[in-house]
């Protein structure tokens, strides 16, 4: 599940040809079988997020990363999030008989969850680094969070041939699962 730089550079720009509305923007991500799997190693583009939020949950003056139950909750949290879209949308797809489009769907998400989420710890970081009050970062957080549901439902529609509407509601599922099963995670740790 490692993935090369080619990879992250071929699916970082096809994140942001999405962003750009660029009609050739889904051409960029590698649907094949292989490419499936290897869109499963974009988490490790999440590090800086795993590395901020444990920051975070910990106050600064401690170390990020000591082996307990706090770094163990995140780090599930996230890789709940990877895998409880993909797991999901099987059903989903085949109620609504667009199986074909389960590949390049898991692709594009994964590739577009690991760049929201690389994203999002930049006001984390803001605010470790007090360049930031916490009503800020979040204020920022939240923007992130808005493009990122902006851009997971443009790749649903251009991806699944949905209407707006139902790509949004397929897109508000989506983000449900991913905090529903983060914040689960994070409640077992």
């Amino acid at each position: 599940m490692f993935v090369s730089a080619d990879d992250v550079i071929r699916s970082l720009r096809g994140t942001a040809g999405l962003i750009g509305r660029r009609p050739d923007a889904l051409r960029h991500f590698d649907v094949s079988e292989r490419g499936f799997w290897r869109s499963f190693g974009a988490v490790w583009l999440t590090a800086p997020a795993a590395t901020v939020a444990l920051a975070l949950e910990r106050g600064t003056g401690t170390a990020p990363f000591q082996l307990d139950h706090v770094t163990a909750s995140v780090l599930a949290g996230i890789v709940a999030g990877f895998l409880a879209v993909p797991v999901a949308m099987i059903a989903v797809l085949r109620r609504l008989g667009r199986t074909r489009a389960y590949v390049p769907f898991v692709v594009v998400t994964n590739w577009c969850l690991a760049a929201g989420l690389a994203a999002l710890a930049l006001p984390g970081c803001l605010l470790l680094l007090g360049f930031a009050t916490p009503g800020i970062a979040a204020i920022e957080a939240g923007a992130f969070a808005i493009v990122m549901l902006w851009l997971h439902g443009r790749a649903a529609r251009a991806i699944l041939g949905l209407p707006g509407p139902a790509a949004a509601l397929i897109t508000l599922a989506c983000f449900g699962l991913i905090v529903g099963f983060a914040g689960g995670a994070h409640a077992l740790v």
